[in-house]
């Protein structure tokens, strides 16, 4: 929960510790307060406030990392301090701050595990260095207090975590609902669109044949004209658009875990996906190039897997509107430890550092999206994925590339076949 805010909270921390010195320290003077000691645990939270200039290979540390510097900076640290203090209020008041802001920032969870264990090691660390001012018989109140605030903190935890489940879920019914609706009316418009294409151009050249007679005056511009012989495909081509947005949405909607995997080939379905999405114009059709390098066969949803690749593209084909030397590039292979693997490569305007690590959460929708973006086609997809034994990771860098990479375990080949 609090690995997307991991740099402005960890120079906070930084910040704080030389702060509270100047309180501690020198303006309210506490008994054992520490210069070094405060000056240690802000230069441990450097590497997190500096996120940005840790080389790629080390990143993924990084979330197991500022757990660990919360654990040793905030109950670790404030318990040593309060026992070492004899359970003084300045300290008890900053005690229950620090476990308090822990559950603030991560889950449940995570936070019991640091609270019990940095509470645990500063009073290890106490007994070690014991003083004998420190009244340990007085401290089943405090103890007392403890457990009420953390089995607070845990309940307001799962208030949050059902609430976010249940606007989840109403997201999900409402979307399944209106996409239900459309279909409908959406099949009837391409239906007629095909008649329409299919009858139009003998009245497009009956009317041509009528001016060439003489038999009438041409009424209409040669451009209007133009745009009217292209009306029956535009209305085909927007409500096939629309159709498979609404397939991808009740895909997203659906519960496919209800659904027996089967074999998916996926080369196939790759290519398929790459040849049936809609798109906007012939220049979209021409930026996308498939090629299927090492083919291979895995278990899961065939109709799934095209839904991810359509979102793939559909972000894809958006962020390389604006450059004309832009390309889309969707590669099948395996992996040099034999898994499947699938990369969907653009060379348009990226993703921005600050949203990178947030493209799968949902309701997150990069710069530049429309208002009718619900920033669920990438958490839907690394739903699914997931549910399918694969993995979906992102890298992009602003203004140059985005490439997803999705792997999947291979399939024997006497494995049952998809239905």
């Amino acid at each position: 929960m609090a690995e997307n805010r991991m740099a402005l909270l960890g120079a906070m921390a930084v910040v704080a510790q030389p702060l509270f010195y100047v309180v501690f320290g020198l303006l309210y003077p506490q008994p054992h307060e520490n210069v070094w000691l405060r000056l240690t645990m802000a230069i441990l939270g450097l590497p997190i406030v500096f996120e940005s200039l840790i080389p790629k290979r080390w990143r993924h540390l990084l979330p197991s990392y500022w757990l660990i510097y919360i654990t040793a900076s905030l109950p670790l640290f404030s318990t040593y301090m309060l026992l070492m203090n004899g359970l003084s209020p300045v300290w008890l008041a900053y005690q229950l701050a620090c476990v308090m802001l822990v559950f603030m920032l991560f889950d449940a969870r995570a936070s019991l595990v640091s609270v019990l264990v940095g509470c645990g090691l500063g009073a290890l660390l106490d007994l070690f260095f014991h003083h004998p001012e420190i009244p340990y018989g007085s401290l089943g109140p405090f103890v007392a207090v403890w457990l009420f605030a953390g089995a607070g903190a845990v309940i307001c935890d799962l208030s949050r975590a059902i609430a976010w489940r249940v606007r989840t879920h109403s997201l999900q019914s409402v979307t399944a609902t209106i996409s239900h609706e459309l279909r409908t009316p959406l099949a009837s418009i391409r239906l007629a669109a095909l008649g329409l294409d299919r009858h139009f151009p003998e009245l497009i050249a009956g009317y041509d044949a009528a001016i060439a007679a003489g038999l009438i005056k041409p009424r209409m511009r040669a451009r209007s004209l133009a745009i009217v012989r292209e009306l029956a495909e535009t209305v085909s081509s927007e409500a096939e658009h629309a159709q498979v947005t609404i397939e991808m949405l009740l895909a997203a909607a659906q519960a496919t875990s209800q659904q027996a995997m089967g074999r998916v080939d996926a080369g196939a379905t790759v290519a398929a996906a790459a040849a049936r999405y809609p798109y906007g114009s012939a220049s979209e059709r021409e930026r996308v190039r498939v090629e299927i390098k090492d083919n291979f066969v895995f278990l899961g949803w065939a109709p799934a897997l095209t839904n991810v690749i359509f979102n793939l593209l559909k972000n894809s084909i958006h962020y390389t509107a604006k450059k004309t030397d832009a390309i889309i590039y969707v590669q099948v292979d395996c992996t040099e430890d034999g898994r499947g693997r699938i990369v969907v490569f653009d060379s348009g305007t990226g993703i921005s550092p600050g949203t990178l690590p947030r493209v799968f959460e949902r309701y997150v929708s990069g710069k530049d999206r429309p208002d009718t973006a619900l920033g669920i086609g990438l958490a839907y997809c690394q739903d699914v994925v997931l549910k399918m034994s694969g993995t979906i990771a992102c890298s992009s860098r602003e203004g140059i590339f985005t490439r997803f990479v999705i792997t999947f375990p291979r399939l024997q080949e006497d494995a049952p076949s998809a239905a």
